[in-house]
């Protein structure tokens, strides 16, 4: 019982921590939002009113991809997570209950590459390293494409590699992929059934 008390209260604590953060966000946008507004800057408010809803159409996508564990992960890993912000571009309507990954083969590769580029980012003290996830459907399936924009520990790179060569054994097809120490591109098709 010790156990599944710790997993309850270590969950407890994310949960809370994922929706401080989220709540910080919101206040950060309404002060904003009032600071136009007592400055008589209408245009820059209604500027900035329109990048919010954009990130609110954004979020609604990526809790729409049709794979629970993922969404969750995407809308989570800024709030767990301070090595590395995740900005995740969902270009169109994306469905992800039609490609030959079941849910949790799926949510495992895409996981445990992006846990291990935060693992191994190089952090130089000034702003954390980003990573771009764009997702988008293709003819023969759905496209990953992540780009850093940051560095990489040496030991980062060999482990990234493992991981994109054991993607490659499945159906998952690599269409580019740059790993130099200043740049890591890796774009993925993951086949429709």
């Amino acid at each position: 019982m010790g156990d599944e008390r710790r997993l309850i209260t270590q969950q407890t604590d994310e949960l809370l921590t994922v929706l401080n953060r989220q709540r910080h966000d919101w206040l950060n946008h309404v002060q904003v939002l009032l600071g136009y507004l007592h400055l008589n800057r209408t245009e820059q408010g209604e500027a900035h009113l329109k990048r919010i809803a954009e990130m609110a159409m954004q979020e609604s996508m990526i809790a729409r991809l049709g794979n629970s564990l993922l969404s969750v992960f995407f809308l989570t890993f800024n709030a767990l997570n301070k090595e590395m912000l995740l900005d995740v571009d969902v270009c169109e309507k994306v469905n992800l209950s039609h490609i030959v990954l079941d849910e949790q083969s799926l949510f495992q590769m895409v996981s445990e590459i992006l846990c291990t580029v935060n693992e191994h980012v190089a952090q130089d003290g000034y702003e954390p390293a980003s990573m771009q996830v764009s997702l988008f459907t293709g003819e023969s399936g759905v496209h990953f494409r992540f780009d850093l924009a940051g560095e990489l520990t040496a030991s980062g790179l060999d482990e990234l590699e493992k991981l994109v060569r054991k993607s490659e054994q499945s159906a998952v097809e690599v269409t580019e992929w740059i790993h130099t120490e200043e740049e890591w591109i890796l774009e993925l098709i993951v086949p429709f059934s």
